[in-house]
C-alpha cells in the first residue's frame, strides 16, 4: 500500500509540473501579445487621427490610457507567473532554483546587441573623423 501512495504522489507531482509548464508557456504567449499590442495600438490611434481629422487631444488621452492598461496587464501576467513558479519551488523544496522569466533569452540579449552596434558605430565614426581631421591638416 505504501508503493501505491508513492506512485500516486509521483503522478500528482508530474501532473503539477506539467500544469505549471503549460501555464508558463501560455503566459509567455500572453506577454508576446501584450508587447505586440504596445506597438499596434499607437499605430491604430495614429491612423485614426489622420483618417478622421478629429481632435489630437482625444487620441492622445486614449493612447495614454491604453498604454496604462497594457502595462497593468503585462505586470499582472508577469507577477502571476512569478508567484506560480515561487510556489512550485516551495512545494518541491528547490530554494536555490531561480524563477524563470517570461521573456525569451533572445529578448534579454537585445541590450547587449544594441551596445555592440553602438560601439561599432562609434568606432566607425571615430575612424572617419580622425581621417577627416588628418585630411584637413594636410590641406
Amino acid at each position: 500500500m505504501d508503493m501505491d501512495k508513492e506512485k500516486k504522489y509521483e503522478r500528482m507531482y508530474d501532473i503539477l509540473l506539467d500544469y505549471e509548464q503549460k501555464i508558463h508557456l501560455k503566459n509567455q504567449k500572453r506577454i508576446r501579445v501584450g508587447l505586440k499590442c504596445l506597438i499596434i495600438i499607437p499605430l491604430i490611434f495614429l491612423i485614426l487621427l489622420f483618417w478622421t481629422g478629429s481632435s489630437k487631444t482625444i487620441f492622445l488621452v486614449l493612447w495614454i490610457v491604453s498604454l496604462f492598461i497594457l502595462a497593468a496587464y503585462l505586470i499582472f501576467v508577469e507577477y502571476g507567473d512569478y508567484k506560480l513558479q515561487e510556489k512550485l519551488n516551495e512545494l518541491v523544496d528547490r530554494e536555490d532554483a531561480g524563477v524563470e522569466g517570461l521573456l525569451e533569452p533572445g529578448l534579454l540579449d537585445v541590450e547587449g546587441s544594441i551596445r555592440n552596434v553602438a560601439k561599432k558605430v562609434d568606432e566607425t565614426f571615430c575612424i572617419k573623423e580622425e581621417g577627416g581631421e588628418k585630411n584637413e591638416e594636410h590641406n
